[in-house]
Parts: structure tokens; C-alpha cells; sequence
């Protein structure tokens, strides 16, 4: 439910709603996008015979330039303002994953070797990466400029379940129509929906609140600086070790379902796209559901999101079969809608009107810092240490990050809670 307080943007309730369900709507479209790869890429690595840390090595080029140029935009966002960058990351989705779909046709078809095709893919996620990554920071940072600091925490976990909306429709998507129309196709089409989103969101989406002036030019190596602030240091610590723990989980959950219950590529995809629709259900939940229930802080949030994902990997560790495991990604992924809308509100609430496209930018780049660690050495322990090794990883980090989000004086000072006025 959208909120009603506002004060910069001097269009009404009604406004602020459309322009916020707008939003949602193009995050959602770009969330199918991503996260059907993790569905799509270890069936179409095995049938490229390429080892899996090939498929995390396409994660982890993603993932670095994802979390170097966030901050970046963000803070560009503070500057050019909230619409175009939005507009100019969402185009850039689009054609990455139009050239995306291109390698892996040229892979399929014999037209290139399968590790050429691997690095195709790659530099198609590069281009995701370094550009596709503004729309994120700019998007938070619009809902941020036009909520008070007690509706924040609930405002963007509305905002950023909307990625999560996408994780359910992408795997679905992509159970149901890849073996119809192929994987080059079906990434035609989710190119199409994005492109469309940009558009929507040129011609309707409102900017009232103008660009900020400012005096020096843009320092990129002071966006990152800003990360060692006090004030947003611990949530950043906390969401690049919960964004480690999801990652580990997306990256090696559809090797270990064909691996543990003996299936082939295309019922490898059909019992993995069910598995992470439903775990990112049980994320919608928790963002749209349980926290505006529990109107809670953020230091609340994340430690319920660090003790369930210690617990949702344990029962990974001894899940008995695939009802097991789907339980256990059930849970990592409910704490994971809890810890993530934490951290973002909290280092939201922590810092001024003026810093919001600067935090929103860094707390999105912990999430390329998660997918440069995760994936890679997740996969590796998963080919080298055994399957269980990443979920016995994932359940120590867990811990670590509860017991940064209940003894941290930094994030026990932001206890703002969510207590949000909606429409009648």
C-alpha cells in the first residue's frame, strides 16, 4: 500500500501511486529477465557440455560491473535526476539481453564453439552490468525523495518486491515457453517487455523534484568512500554477507536439484523454475505482507533474516527429497525479502534528503558484490567440496550477519519503525 506523506512532490496521493505502481511494474519486468537465467543457465551449461563455474564466471563479470557503476548512477541520479537514468538503465537491460539471447542461438546452433558462446553470453551481461545497473539506485531513490523516513523501510520493500514478483514470473516463463519457442526467442520477448517499460516510464512517469546543484564535479572514487561512512558502513557490511547467502543459494539450487534427484536438462528446468517461482513467493510475502504486519525496525528485520536463513540452510543440509529442498528455499528466501528490506531502509532512514541516490546506489552494489563472491565460489565448492558445501557456507554467514544486525550500535540507532498512513 503507497503512502501519503510527501513532502517535495506537489503532485497528490493519486499521482504519487501511479507514478510508484509504474515502478513496480517496470522492476518487475526487469526481474523476469534476471532471474530466468538462474533457471535457464545450468540446463543450457549442460547441454553446451561447459563446466558449472563457466556459469558462474557469466554471474560474477555481471556482478563486478553491477556493484562498480551502481554507486556511480545513484549518485548521478542525485545530480541528472531520478527519470532519465531510470529510462537509460532500463534500455540498456533491454539490449543485453538481446544480445544475451543472440550468443546463446549461435551456441545451440553450432554457429560458435560452446565456450565462445559462454563468453558471448558474458559480454552481454557486462553490458547489464555496467549500464543496465542505473535503473536500480535511480528507482529507490525516486520512492526515497518522496517518503518520510517512517514510511521508508515499507515503501521501498514495496518497491523492491517487485523484483521479486519477477523471480516468480521468470522461472515460470521459462518452464512454460522454452521448450516451446527456444531460449533465443524467449529472450527476445523479455527484451521487448523492458523496452516497453522504458517507454512507459518516459511518457508518464512524473519528475517533479528537480536535479540537485551541485558545486564539484562527480567523484566516483568518492561514492565509494561514502561506504565507510558510519552511518551506512554496517548495513553495507550486512547486505553484502545476506546478498552472498542468496547468491549461493540462485546459483548452485538448480544444479543440486538434477544432481540430487537424478534428472536431465529439461526436467532439471521444469522442477528448478517451480522451486525459485515459489521461493520468490515466499520473498513477495514477506515484503508485501509479513513487514507491513510487523511494522518493525530495521535492526528487527535483519536479525530475523539473518536467523531464518541460518535455519532455511540447515534444513537444506538434510532435506530428504525435492519437497525438502523447496521447503528449505522457501525459508532462506522469506528471511532474504526480511534482511534486504532492512538494510535498505535502515541505510535509507540513516542518511539526509540529500544522500538518498548515494545510499541507494551503494546498497544496490552489494548486491554485485554478492554475485562476485557467490556464484563462483559456490559453484566451485558445489564441483570441488561437495553439493552440500555452499549451504553449510551459506548457514555460517547467516550467523555472522545476525549477530552484526543485533550488537551493532550503528544499526541499532536507525529504529524508525514502519508506521505508514495509506489511502482510504
Amino acid at each position: 500500500m503507497i503512502p501519503l506523506y510527501d513532502p517535495t512532490n506537489p503532485s497528490g496521493p493519486r499521482q504519487r501511486t501511479a507514478a510508484f505502481r509504474l515502478l513496480f511494474i517496470c522492476l518487475m519486468a526487469t526481474g523476469i529477465g534476471n532471474n530466468m537465467l538462474f533457471a535457464i543457465l545450468p540446463p543450457l551449461a549442460r547441454q553446451l557440455a561447459v563446466p558449472e563455474y563457466w556459469v558462474g564466471a557469466i554471474y560474477t563479470v555481471s556482478a563486478t560491473l553491477f556493484m562498480t557503476m551502481t554507486p556511480i548512477w545513484g549518485a548521478l541520479s542525485d545530480r541528472r535526476g531520478r527519470k532519465p537514468l531510470i529510462i537509460f538503465g532500463l534500455c540498456a537491460f533491454a539490449a543485453s539481453t538481446l544480445m544475451f539471447g543472440g550468443a546463446a542461438w549461435a551456441g545451440e546452433s553450432g554457429w560458435v564453439p560452446p565456450l565462445a558462446a559462454i563468453f558471448a553470453m558474458a559480454l552481454a551481461r557486462t553490458l547489464f552490468g555496467s549500464l543496465g545497473s542505473a535503473t536500480n539506485p535511480a528507482a529507490q531513490a525516486y520512492v526515497a525523495d518522496r517518503t518520510s523516513p517512517e514510511e521508508r523501510t515499507e515503501a521501498l520493500a514495496g518497491l523492491t518486491a517487485a523484483f521479486g514478483l519477477g523471480a516468480v514470473i521468470g522461472p515460470t516463463l521459462a518452464a512454460a515457453f522454452v521448450d516451446i519457442v527456444g531460449v533465443p526467442i524467449f529472450m527476445v520477448m523479455i527484451s521487448a517487455s523492458v523496452a516497453i517499460s522504458a517507454l512507459a516510464v518516459w511518457k508518464f512517469l512524473p519528475e517533479q523534484t528537480p536535479p540537485r546543484a551541485q558545486q564539484r564535479p562527480l567523484n566516483p572514487l568518492r561514492q565509494f568512500g561514502f561506504a565507510a561512512d558510519p552511518r551506512i558502513a554496517p548495513f553495507m557490511i550486512y547486505g553484502a554477507v545476506i546478498w552472498i547467502t542468496q547468491s549461493l543459494s540462485l546459483a548452485t539450487l538448480s544444479f543440486f536439484i538434477m544432481d540430487a534427484l537424478g534428472l536431465d536438462e529439461s526436467q532439471g528446468l521444469q522442477m528448478s523454475a517451480i522451486a525459485l517461482a515459489a521461493g520468490a513467493g515466499a520473498l513477495i510475502v514477506a515484503q508485501l505482507i509479513v513487514i507491513p504486519a510487523l511494522k518493525a525496525s530495521p535492526r528487527i528485520l535483519m536479525s530475523l533474516g539473518g536467523l531464518i536463513t541460518a535455519l532455511g540452510s540447515g534444513v537444506m543440509l538434510v532435506a530428504p527429497n525435492y519437497a525438502g529442498i523447496v521447503f528449505a528455499y522457501l525459508m532462506t528466501s522469506f528471511a532474504f525479502g526480511l534482511a534486504r528490506s532492512g538494510f535498505v531502509g535502515g541505510a535509507s532512514i540513516a542518511v539526509t534528503p540529500e544522500e538518498q541516490g548515494r545510499a541507494a546506489g551503494l546498497t544496490t552494489a552489494t548486491a554485485g558484490l554478492g554475485f562476485i563472491i557467490g556464484p563462483v565460489g559456490g559453484l566451485m565448492m558445489y564441483h570441488q567440496l561437495g553439493h552440500h558445501s555452499p549451504y553449510i557456507a551459506a548457514a555460517v554467514l547467516s550467523i555472522a550477519a545476525l549477530a552484526l544486525a543485533w550488537w551493532h550500535p550503528g544499526i541499532a540507532r536507525v529504529t524508525a519503525p514502519v508506521t505508514v498512513k495509506t489511502e482510504p
